[in-house]
């Protein structure tokens, strides 16, 4: 998965693939000539999801400050 395509993602849809892929890695399912993609996969996915929430926090406090 490219960075554009986790960039479009919603943040569930984004958090499902990360989940997705830890169980996969917890479970030893990815093979060594898979591991580093999933986990490049992996960081770009909780990088995104970050972002959302830090996006989310930040409109949430410029709400709340107007309203006040």
């Amino acid at each position: 998965m490219t960075k554009e395509e986790i960039s479009s993602l919603k943040y569930d849809e984004a958090l499902r693939l990360l989940k997705e892929i830890s169980e996969r890695l917890e479970n030893k399912e990815v093979s060594m000539d898979d591991l580093t993609t999933e986990v490049q996969t992996a960081n770009l996915l909780a990088e995104h999801c970050k972002a959302k929430l830090k996006s989310t926090e930040s409109e949430i406090k410029r709400i709340l400050d107007t309203e006040g």
